[in-house]
């Protein structure tokens, strides 16, 4: 695990395997944690850079985050891993809310960026309006009822049912990320002013990508939409939102096959 020095921040990042850049970028309130299972897998292929997001796991802030241009910070923090790592263009592979990090980044660093895979990308300007009404106001519910309510809400409108332990009063590393994610990341994310055209004039090669079972829900909706903008269908991915967790080999190889064909 090595450290660098960003303005507001310091990036933890890890350097996998050889062959070319591929970097792996988590979403909403997850750090590299989340791809422990497939990191491996990929590294018999790729170079594989992982790294916690500024605020993130180990990736500490220096002061408060900015009340606006969140998104930029977080994908200028991923021009400055990509320069301090890669030789030339790299791949890069987004879930969730990372996919919005990942659009911005692109769009203003395209020639750091051959392929973007951008799986389940939750872009509201595709959802249905029914999505949001009756929708808890998380970011409300953190600042008004504290963390371990806002972590239960967050799980059950996922539809993961909320574990006692995550609403203990001494803080983990997990709530921490919750923290930072209800204070400031989920509503960026959220508001994020997609340029469409932008996206699409890209000299990158961007792919997005969707679960084999999880049609229906707010994310995947999100990529079938911006598939469609871009004049292509989505790829299928093995397993649900989170697949590179649950089915790491079946995922890899498909993301694999993927980039190969670029």
């Amino acid at each position: 695990m090595t450290t660098l020095q960003v303005p507001g921040a310091r990036i933890h990042y890890e350097v996998t395997g050889s062959g070319p850049v591929l970097l792996l970028i988590p979403g909403g309130p997850a750090d590299s944690g989340v791809f422990t299972a497939i990191r491996p897998v990929l590294a018999q292929h790729y170079t594989v850079l992982t790294f916690d997001p500024r605020g993130l796991g180990r990736s500490e802030l220096d002061g408060p985050p900015p009340e606006a241009g969140l998104i930029r910070e977080h994908a200028d923090d991923v021009g400055r891993l990509l320069a301090e790592v890669a030789t030339g263009p790299a791949n890069v592979f987004a879930n969730s809310g990372g996919c919005v990090t990942a659009i911005d980044h692109v769009t203003r660093y395209p020639e750091q960026v051959r392929t973007v895979v951008l799986h389940e990308p939750p872009l509201t300007r595709y959802l249905d309006p029914a999505v949001f009404a009756g929708a808890p106001d998380i970011p409300g519910i953190y600042r008004e009822q504290g963390i371990g309510a806002a972590i239960g809400a967050f799980l059950r409108m996922a539809g993961i049912e909320p574990r006692p332990e995550m609403a203990a009063e001494t803080p983990t590393e997990g709530q921490r990320n919750f923290e930072y994610f209800f204070g400031h990341l989920m509503r960026a994310i959220g508001e994020y002013p997609l340029d469409i055209d932008a996206l699409k004039s890209s000299p990158a090669r961007v792919v997005v990508g969707v679960g084999e079972t999880t049609a229906g829900t707010p994310a995947h909706d999100g990529g079938l939409g911006l598939a469609a903008d871009l004049g292509h269908p989505a790829e299928q991915f093995p397993g649900d939102h989170g697949g590179f967790m649950s089915r790491p080999a079946e995922f890899a190889a498909r993301l694999h096959e993927i980039l190969e064909e670029s």
